[in-house]
């Protein structure tokens, strides 16, 4: 009989401060954890959330068939190895909570904290309107949820900056990138329903704001 799994993640990473910021984070979480600090502890968990420095005794001991579900924790330059070595997601470092519950739902395939903009639906994965959807990224999620919940009032390009990476950078130019995605996704959703929901505005050196 398969054993029926107790938490949706296990951590394994010896990293102290890593460890202490997901407890925290999990404090005000639906999402549950389990930890270990060796990658050859067996777990019932749904999926496992792995420090780079884990990642190859955990894929040696990783059955061959297995589809285990595992997000690698590391930086820039761990994304390429650990992609090729078939995760199906990557947390960068720097990371915050809204990126962690994002890709950790995404990843269990959990559509959480679904927010609705007039008749557009955003969830992690898509924003979508009666039966059109257009898919989005995690950073464009982040961004729009932000957007929304502050509705009729503008939001500082900083700020958006800063619920993606934790840095305050004005030289970036990440988040116009991204904004301007989401205006592509948002408008051809309204081209089939002008009502669906309003626009992204730019507030001139300042931000943006939803309308």
């Amino acid at each position: 009989m398969k054993q029926k799994s107790l938490t949706d993640v296990c951590v394994i990473s010896k990293d102290s401060v890593f460890i202490s910021r997901i407890k925290i984070f999990s404090q005000n979480s639906n999402i549950s954890f389990e930890y270990r600090a060796s990658p050859y502890c067996k777990s019932t968990a749904n999926m496992y959330l792995i420090d780079k420095n884990q990642l190859e005794s955990f894929l040696k001991g990783k059955p061959k068939s297995s589809t285990l579900k595992f997000i690698v924790y590391g930086d820039q330059n761990d994304i390429a190895r650990s992609f090729n070595a078939g995760c199906t997601d990557f947390l960068k470092d720097p990371w915050n909570n809204e990126e962690l519950e994002a890709r950790i739902s995404k990843a269990l395939n959990v559509q959480k904290n679904q927010i609705n903009w007039n008749k557009l639906l955003l969830s992690q994965k898509n924003i979508s309107t009666g039966n059109l959807s257009a898919d989005i990224s995690i950073e464009e999620y982040i961004i729009l949820k932000k957007l929304i919940e502050n509705k009729n009032e503008p939001v500082p390009r900083e700020v958006l900056l800063y619920s993606l990476w934790r840095n305050q950078n004005e030289n970036s130019r990440v988040v116009d990138m991204h904004i301007s995605n989401l205006r592509k996704k948002i408008e051809i959703l309204r081209k089939h329903d002008n009502s669906c929901c309003g626009r992204i505005k730019t507030i001139r050196s300042y931000g943006y704001m939803i309308i």
